[in-house]
Order: structure tokens, then C-alpha cells, then sequence
């Protein structure tokens, strides 16, 4: 089998000796293609700026992206430019800021509506068709559900390894709302959707996105005056990677994904009002580490239940944010953890359907989620219309996404000796409401995968599928290198960066000009040593190095092992 085409594989040919049979067919397969056409075959015309040219190179690696056969590869793909990861903003629901509330709908492009009346904030006619069943419900779950609340909030029981009154009530409420879930889940086990359903206690969800038009920093600003080629755009606005993070406390998993709320040619999904411009995010308090582009759903790819139905979250934050900051930062806070969690664990489900940071959805998403700490209740709706915000799409996109978030209710007024009172029985069937929606089937949902959709179905052979799959594992991971990551020491700066003040020392460092001199920020993924193998476990005698992981092929050899082959066929 021949990897080379053209001029090329003539090339290679040539240089191994090769008999006159082949090229006389190479070169029969040249000629037999004409050079003449009877009309004009020009060239398109480029335009050949650097930011064209830049562009040009994104668009190719996104379309890349959206022609992988499986979600593994497109995410392997993703990680690939960078060996140590991006320099990414770490995004988590547990930690809003202060003023970090424009920032938030800006980075998720998310318009919050809030509306009284009609399920408290929650879409119109939404639970209509389903309301009326969760109301009949009702007396089937009253009783065990105040059992629950007197087993969970009379007792002053301390948790093994709880340190402070807070992890207590954290973990008060989170045996709280996984008992009400079995609860409520198996008074519906007649339910189909709800009896074929699975569920993820805490799972990890991670999503990774690029948010264009930030403000460069002084640095950048600094470096592009520098350079003849990019003075023009000192202050052009960049793409940051950003890693959000979600905490649920549970997740449940059906089969079939929720019906839209609002149909894309709303004025609500296309219209919004949202911020224009913000600052850079280390403004507001957020912090830049290194890490893989990580996308999880509390999950791996290959589940038959791939589409949330329901995710309970803890609000044990809002207490102390409520006593250091006020009722209305409070408030805010709780906006920026529901827009957060909701936008990361809306993008993370995309991703896995075949869309993502570079992909752009052909349907819309929606995610039903609620917060609470047992008493105090928040219920939201997110429909996700837009999953790419790079480039300038972070601000001219026909479509934004929307968050219906409630306000607060509480689930019962108090527990006393005679037991509960005031049992909200009107939230506790909208809640039930939740988990009675039943899904839709869609045509096509994966438009961007192939048929198989599923790495064990690709054609590469057992052995490739196996390592890529442990590659891929290992990169979402996140786990700390063994070796730390080379770095320039402040001594460094001092005395070989700024001032040269060393000039006799032999140039060994990475940073230094030397023949291995390394820029750290352009090495891949892909770009590492070669295992060498032994040679009783060769299944080629003449293949002596493993083959480099490939997004598309999973595994590839380089060209310069392969060319330097012998074949013995040619010596006849």
C-alpha cells in the first residue's frame, strides 16, 4: 500500500531502486491526464494578509474538525496544536465574582429571561401537556417526601471529614436531593423514559470553548508593536480558551433529547439584548492556567442514554455569599452559577452529539435543571441555539442562547416536632413536571458524525483503536506530567533574558539560541519521540518505531521511516 501520490512517489521510487514496471505505470497514469480544457481554469485570487492568511488557517483546521468520523477524534484533533494545553480561563459555576455578571452572559452569549407567574420565571405552557399528571402524583409522594425532609433537616448529625459547618450542610442537601430523586423516580418507574433511564451521582462535566473579541493585554499589545508584520494590529481583539466547570450533584439520562422551548426565528433567540464589549477577564477576578481542552459529560462517548433529562445542583455557596456580600450580590451570584453550569453542561452535550466549540448546532439543545439546599428551590430552563463564539461570533451571531431561571420558592416553611409544615405541593409537581417531559426523536441528530459514529466501528485495526482510546483517556484526564513543564526561572530573566550578563555559559536551555532551541506554545500534541520497538515483537522487521498518533487515521507513520523501507520484491 502506497502513501505517496504524484511527483512525490516518483521521487521515492527512484531513490529505492525501484524496477522499470512501476514507474512505466506511474508515469502512464501522468500522461493519460490532460492539460487542456476549453475553457480557462484560473486560480482563485487570495488575499494574501497576514490576518487573511491567519484566517484562512483557522477555517481549515475547523473544517478539519467538522470532517472527523467520531467525537474522540474531533477532540483529540482539538488538543492537538498545543502540547502543554491552552493557557485557558478556568470558568467554574462554584465561584462566581463580584462583578462578573456582564462577563458571564458575554462568554456564554446567554440572554436571562425572568418572568412572574406561570411556573415563577419557567416557559409558558411549557409543562402544559404534562402538568395535569405530576399534579395527580402529588398524594403518592407527599407523605415520603416529608418523611425525607424530617430524616434530613431534624438531626444534628456530623458527616466523617466535615471540617466546617458548610461541608455539613453540604452534604446534608446533597443525600437530600438524591433521595428525593429515588423518591420521585420510583413513584415514576412506569414511565418509559423515566424506567430506561440512567444516573450519574456528581459525574465530571467539563466543556471547552473559544470566546473571541477580548481585549489583548499589555504584553500582546507589546510583542505585535514590536514586528513590522503585525503593528497594524496592536489592538485587535484575540480569542481566549476558556475551561468551564460544572459540580451537579446528580444527572439523569435518557434517551431522546428535550423539545425546543422557542423556535430559532424568535425574536427571544435572535434578538437579545447583551453586552457589546468587555475587559479582559483577569479584571474580574478569573484565573489563566495551562490544561488540555477537556469536554465531559459525566460520561464517555458510546452511551444509548447521551441526553439529560434533569440536573440537581447544590446552592450550599449562597449562604456565606449572601452574608459577606448582600442580598443582591447573592442574587447575582446565583445567576452566574446557573448560567455557567448550564451553558457547560449544554456545550459538553453538544459536543458529544458531533457540534462543539468550532462546530456550529443544527438544532437547538435544551437542559432542565435545578438548585437547591433542600428547602430553598431555583428551577431553570436552557435552550442552547449557538455553540460557537470565536472570531467575531462572540458578538455578531444571528442567534443567542437563553436561560429561564424562576425565582426562589421554598419547598416546605419549617420542621417542627408535629412534623412539616407548609409543604409547597404547586413547586414540588412542577418539579415532577420536570422529569415527566418526554423527549423527541430527530431525524438526524449527528450530522457531523459518520454512520458508525463510534470509535470501535472505525476501519484502523483493533491495536490502533485500543491505544488512541487510552491516548484520548489520558489527554481528558488532566493528570499532572511526571516530568514538570520547562519554564524561565526568575534568575533566568533576570540575568539571560534582560540583561545579558552571562555570556560565557553555553547556551543548553530552551529558551536559548542553540540547535534545540524550542518555542513551547507552538509544540504539539503529536510532537514527541517515537517508541522505539524491540525486535522480537516486530510484526515488520523492517517498521522499527511505532507509529505517531493521527486525528484522522488514529495512528500514522512518518515519512522519512517509511522511505528509507526495502522492499526485496524490487531487486528482481
Amino acid at each position: 500500500m502506497s502513501v505517496y501520490s504524484g511527483g512525490r512517489c516518483l521521487q521515492v521510487l527512484r531513490s529505492q531502486k525501484c524496477p522499470a514496471r512501476h514507474l512505466r505505470q506511474y508515469n502512464k497514469s501522468a500522461v493519460s491526464v490532460s492539460e487542456y480544457t476549453d475553457t480557462p481554469q484560473y486560480p482563485p485570487i487570495l488575499n494574501t494578509s497576514k490576518r487573511a492568511t491567519w484566517q484562512r488557517k483557522k477555517d481549515t483546521w475547523h473544517h478539519n474538525i467538522n470532517n472527523l468520523a467520531t467525537v474522540e477524534q474531533k477532540m483529540v484533533e482539538l488538543n492537538l496544536p498545543k502540547y502543554y494545553g491552552y493557557w485557558s480561563l478556568g470558568f467554574k459555576d462554584v465561584r462566581p465574582k463580584i462583578l462578573g455578571y456582564d462577563f458571564c452572559r458575554y462568554a456564554t452569549r446567554t440572554h436571562i429571561h425572568e418572568e412572574e407567574g406561570g411556573g415563577g420565571g419557567l416557559p409558558m405552557g411549557y409543562y402544559d401537556d404534562v402538568r395535569p399528571q405530576a399534579e395527580t402524583l402529588i398524594p403518592m409522594v407527599v407523605d415520603k417526601v416529608e418523611q425525607l425532609i424530617q430524616l434530613n433537616f431534624t438531626s444534628n448529625k456530623v458527616y466523617r471529614g466535615d471540617k466546617t459547618v458548610r461541608a455539613t450542610r453540604r452534604h446534608q442537601t446533597e443525600n437530600f436531593l438524591i433521595g428525593l430523586h429515588r423518591v420521585i423516580a420510583g413513584t415514576l418507574g412506569s414511565v418509559p423514559h423515566i424506567e430506561d433511564s440512567m444516573l450519574d451521582l456528581r459525574p465530571r462535566v467539563e466543556a471547552f470553548w473559544f470566546l473571541g473579541g477580548i481585549p489583548p493585554d499589555n504584553m500582546l499589545k507589546k510583542t505585535r508593536k514590536n514586528f513590522t508584520v503585525t503593528k497594524e494590529y496592536e489592538n485587535d481583539p484575540i480569542d481566549r480558551p476558556i475551561q468551564g466547570t460544572s459540580t451537579p450533584v446528580l444527572g439523569l439520562r435518557v434517551t431522546d433529547g428535550l423539545p425546543e422551548v422557542v423556535p430559532w426565528d424568535d425574536p427571544l433567540a435572535t434578538s437579545a439584548t447583551l453586552p457589546k464589549s468587555v475587559l479582559d477577564p483577569r479584571a474580574y477576578g478569573y484565573k489563566f492556567a495551562k490544561k488540555h481542552a477537556t469536554i465531559v459529560t459525566g460520561f464517555w462517548p458510546g452511551e444509548r442514554q447521551e441526553h439529560t433529562q434533569l440536573w440537581l445542583h447544590n446552592q450550599d455557596f449562597i449562604q456565606s455569599y449572601k452574608l459577606e456580600f448582600g442580598e443582591k450580590a447573592a442574587r447575582d451570584g446565583l445567576r452566574q452559577k446557573m448560567l455557567v453550569a448550564s451553558f457547560t453542561q449544554a456545550l459538553a452535550h453538544a459536543t458529544y452529539l458531533g457540534f462543539g466549540p468550532v462546530t456550529e448546532l443544527t438544532y437547538p439543545l435544551v437542559q432542565q435543571s435545578a438548585i437547591s439546599d433542600g428547602q430553598h428551590w431555583n428551577l431553570s430552563v436552557y435552550q442552547l441555539n449557538t455553540s460557537t463564539l470565536h472570531s467575531h461570533l462572540a458578538q455578531d451571531n444571528p442567534r443567542n442562547n437563553i436561560l429561564w431561571l424562576s425565582e426562589e420558592e421554598k419547598l416546605f416553611e419549617a420542621v417542627e416536632d408535629g412534623g412539616v409544615k407548609g409543604l409547597n405541593t404547586s413547586l414540588l409537581a412542577t418539579i415532577i413536571a420536570m422529569y415527566l417531559k418526554k423527549g423527541v426523536p430527530r431525524d438526524n441528530p449527528t450530522p457531523y458524525l459518520a454512520p458508525e459514529k463510534r470509535l470501535h466501528q472505525h476501519p484502523a485495526c483493533e491495536e490502533y483503536r485500543e491505544n488512541f482510546l487510552s491516548f484520548f483517556h489520558d489527554v481528558l484526564s488532566n493528570r499532572p506530567r511526571a516530568r514538570l513543564d520547562p519554564e524561565i526561572y526568575l534568575w533566568e530573566k533576570i540575568y539571560k533574558v534582560d540583561f545579558k550578563t552571562r555570556p560565557m555559559e553555553s547556551p543548553k536551555r530552551f529558551f536559548e539560541d542553540h540547535y534545540n532551541k524550542m518555542d513551547l506554545g507552538k509544540r504539539r500534541l503529536d510532537d514527541y519521540p517515537l517508541r522505539y520497538i524491540p525486535k522480537p515483537i516486530r510484526k515488520n522487521k523492517y517498521v522499527k518505531y511505532r507509529p505517531r498518533v493521527h486525528s484522522e487515521h488514529l495512528y500514522k507513520y512518518d515519512d522519512h521511516f517509511l522511505i528509507k523501507k526495502h522492499y526485496p520484491d524490487d531487486e528482481r
